[in-house]
């Protein structure tokens, strides 16, 4: 069991199992979602993450995708698609122990910043 939060403390959740993947996200979405140049997502089964906290909110920032975050500090904690069903991807660095999950590969490559 992997657990996690936000910076405020008022969203946790926990993911149990092993992840389906790590990985490096370079999409301008995340981008501006992170504002960072890039997101690093980790993937479980939507199934196996519970979130014990009243005060994530999400919103649908494309079509047929829901980003959430803690309502009180902002930070930003998850990314669901219709595209992926039955996953969710968590922001790894919101997790207690973010050096468990090493990126394994990158995604929207050819869209990463130039430097």
């Amino acid at each position: 069991m992997a657990g996690g939060g936000c910076l405020c403390g008022r969203v946790r959740f926990e993911a149990a199992g092993e992840p389906k993947w790590v990985a490096h996200c370079h999409c301008r979405s995340c981008r501006h979602h992170t504002g960072s140049p890039v997101a690093t997502f980790v993937g479980f089964t939507r199934t196996k993450v519970v979130f014990a906290a009243p005060n994530r909110s999400v919103f649908s920032s494309s079509p047929g995708v829901w980003r959430s975050f803690c309502n009180q500090c902002g930070t930003p904690i998850a990314y669901e698609a219709e595209s992926a069903k039955g996953e969710i991807h968590l922001y790894v660095c919101t997790f207690d122990d973010p050096a468990q999950f090493v990126p394994e590969r990158h995604v929207f490559y050819t869209d990463r910043l130039p430097w």
